[in-house]
């Protein structure tokens, strides 16, 4: 195993220096013991799943809105409010059994009909949410895109337990569409709200009636988040408070030495001196996402562009120097092993041959590059400053460019940007869960496409895999998809880290997911011994 770098050791030993000189530094979850204290690594804006929500807002979202199913470790779907599903043999039909006495955390009943409210806002283009792309085969969705019909024809609830969805096409990939966003929202609470006015609805900045194992019963703007156990939930929470605390990654480590807290997801450059705490226990699973850098397809529509900064980066460099060699070089959007062939282009890192690029496309190299990103991540930052150093060694005027969470979306949606670090994703279930980042009628806010990329052949490779039910013939077509993004790069693709999750000896039952947007899945599940 690599040491750690000299910088990063130093940062984590001023962090904890500080931490230990500080009065009063124990967190709202003190010494109770139905209590813990967990990292946001983000500070969250709103809580609603209709948005684009950053990681710590799915992180959050995932412990108030339960949706019908949620994605396990091994990207497999686990009953929430479903209990079950059934799928019909040419996969055109879903249907969903709910939980018998499901509630809300007010009380009131969970129907099939708060299923159907929740969906038809999620396609409705009132709403124009980002996340509607799990509906667009749904039977009727164009015609209410179109505003020829105020719901979608193929959703139904059949009675008070069940909901059938009815696809225009066979899809195979449907289920794993969902991932785990889509939480249910309570149509008694939203149910009178227009859906034009939705996103910026007031139950979302403190969403106090929930479908999860947990209510929110404080958030306070950039320190933390009060989450209290729902009594309503269909099975028993193990810890009655959680307090969801808002931290850089490096002091969130160092609190874990001194006990304030009990989960972070660590990064690589603190693996080492994590390992060495008394009381701590480190895990790992593979992640289902990865560290790409958007890049502006308004702004660099040459793909030669793209593919000579995909070149000019150091990308094993950075795996090795910055994540200690816990992560892999991808070179797609698509991650599921059976759709990658095996003759993609490698994009290695070649500083002349990437300038030979950028020459060859007309590439102004005097005019500012803005590199953005959302700062207080440690492998994050640190890869940052490679891809700088990188850009800059082949005359590319890269300039740094700081950002809040809360102007990420706004930036992306007035194509204010040149180059952009995002991450995480949930794409190894199915291919046709990357579609949404790739896709022409996917581009942000109307998709989840944020690179505001588009290639009409790759969409009709994508169209194809979907509705393609033959799994050989589907692995060949999503084959040739593959090949056509790895040409066109939508995206900078950076790595593929090794999710590392470092949790207190206290907290039993946690189980490591590699979707870090996903790390408590299973937090229900979840006690505290002292």
């Amino acid at each position: 195993m690599r040491s750690r770098t000299a910088a990063a050791a130093m940062a984590f030993g001023a962090a904890l220096a500080l931490l230990v000189g500080c009065s009063g530094g124990s967190s709202a979850g003190g010494d109770d013991a139905t209590s813990a204290n967990l990292h946001l690594y983000q500070k969250p804006v709103q809580f609603n799943p209709l948005a684009p929500g950053q990681g710590a807002e799915q992180l959050t979202m995932s412990l108030v809105y339960d949706g019908l199913f949620t994605m396990d470790p091994n990207f497999e779907p686990v009953p929430r409010l479903a209990e079950s599903w059934d799928v019909s043999e040419d996969a055109t039909t879903y249907t969903f059994h709910l939980r018998e006495g499901a509630t809300w955390s007010d009380g009131e009943p969970i129907t099939a009909e708060d299923v159907v409210f929740t969906y038809n806002l999620f396609a409705d283009p009132d709403v124009a949410s980002p996340n509607s792309a799990p509906f667009a085969g749904v039977v009727g969705y164009q015609e209410f895109r179109d505003g020829e019909a105020e719901e979608l024809a193929g959703l139904e609830a059949t009675d008070d337990q069940t909901i059938t969805i009815t696809l225009a096409e066979p899809a195979p990939g449907f289920l794993a569409l969902f991932g785990i966003g889509y939480g249910i929202l309570p149509e008694h609470v939203l149910g009178d709200v227009e859906p034009s006015a939705i996103m910026e609805h007031e139950f979302f900045d403190l969403p106090t009636v929930s479908s999860g194992p947990y209510t929110m019963s404080e958030f306070n703007v950039d320190q933390n988040v009060v989450l209290e156990a729902n009594p309503e939930y269909w099975t028993e929470v193990g810890i009655d408070t959680l307090y969801l605390q808002m931290l850089t990654s490096d002091v969130a480590t160092a609190q874990l030495a001194t006990g304030e807290i009990d989960t972070v997801q660590i990064s690589p450059q603190d693996l080492e001196t994590v390992e060495g705490l008394d009381g701590v226990s480190v895990s790992s699973a593979p992640s289902a996402g990865f560290l790409r850098m958007l890049v502006n397809f308004n702004n660099f529509e040459d793909e030669r562009i793209r593919q000579g900064l995909l070149q000019a980066i150091d990308r094993q460099g950075i795996i090795d120097g910055v994540l200690g060699g816990h992560g892999e070089v991808l070179n797609s959007t698509i991650m599921t092993p059976w759709a990658i062939p095996e003759d993609l282009e490698t994009y290695d890192y070649d500083p002349d041959a990437a300038k030979a690029l950028l020459e060859e496309a007309g590439f102004d190299f005097s005019e500012e590059l803005t590199v953005s990103w959302i700062p207080g991540t440690a492998d994050r930052d640190a890869a940052v400053q490679v891809v700088l150093e990188n850009l800059k060694a082949i005359g590319v005027n890269a300039v740094a460019n700081q950002i809040e969470a809360a102007n990420q979306l706004e930036l992306i949606e007035n194509s204010e940007y040149d180059l952009m670090v995002s991450g995480g994703g949930n794409y190894t279930p199915d291919p046709t869960v990357s579609a949404n980042a790739l896709r022409c009628d996917a581009v942000f806010p109307d998709g989840g496409n944020t690179s505001l990329f588009c290639d009409p052949e790759l969409d009709s490779l994508l169209d194809q895999g979907a509705v393609t039910a033959d799994e050989d013939e589907r692995a060949s077509i999503y084959q040739d998809a593959v090949r056509r993004d790895n040409e066109m790069v939508p995206y900078l693709w950076l790595y593929v880290p090794d999710t590392l999750w470092a949790t207190s000896d206290r907290i039993e039952g946690f189980v490591p997911h590699g979707d870090f947007a996903a790390g408590f899945w299973n937090a229900a599940e979840w006690t505290v011994t002292d």
